[in-house]
């Protein structure tokens, strides 16, 4: 009983915020430019089950912009708690990136795959999804034997790091590589 009267509580709560935003001129007008499918769930427009056909990919690194505003079916991308797809209608996500493939199916059968070696995605309500990495290179730019050496290199420099610093920065390029040759094996 207890469970239930608080399971109440909180959806009155949730349901009373939810009022006063949308009754809030300035907090609504917020909402509805930052968050447009909130905004129209809110105030009654949204059509029932209308999800987009297309995700609106945008995939950027420091140094280039791979996709702005890329209409896409899927991507596919190695979040820290794990691996996950970004459909259209997804659910607001945030999520860190760990070292691995992006996979962007634009239409069936046509298939892109980038390596990241760490950043965040945000899955957006109105069907936007925001890859930034911190390094992104197609797959299939990836030199193996380069990666090969580069990984010996690291593994080098974690055996003879002599402090806390130097030990994590080649832990860290160790973990990149690693990530990088099982995308090559798997390509």
């Amino acid at each position: 009983a207890e469970s239930t009267m608080l399971s109440s509580r909180v959806q009155g709560a949730v349901a009373q915020a939810v009022r006063r935003v949308a009754a809030t001129p300035v907090l609504a007008s917020r909402v509805s430019a930052r968050f447009p499918t909130h905004a129209r769930w809110m105030s009654g427009d949204a059509k029932a089950g209308a999800i987009p056909t297309k995700l609106t990919l945008n995939l950027m690194a420091p140094h280039e912009a791979v996709f702005v505003g890329k209409q896409v079916d899927q991507v596919i991308v190695p979040g820290a708690d794990g691996i996950f797809g970004v459909l259209p209608g997804h659910v607001p996500t945030i999520s860190e990136l760990k070292p691995g493939v992006v996979e962007v199916t634009i239409a069936p059968g046509e298939i892109e795959k980038y390596f990241v070696s760490s950043g965040f995605v945000f899955a957006h309500a109105d069907s936007t999804c925001d890859v930034c990495a911190l390094e992104c290179v197609k797959l299939d730019d990836l030199d193996a034997s380069a990666v090969s050496s580069g990984k010996s290199q690291a593994e080098g420099e974690l055996n003879s790091a002599s402090d806390e610093v130097e030990k994590a920065k080649a832990q860290i390029a160790v973990e990149v590589y690693t990530a990088m040759t099982e995308a090559l094996n798997t390509k």
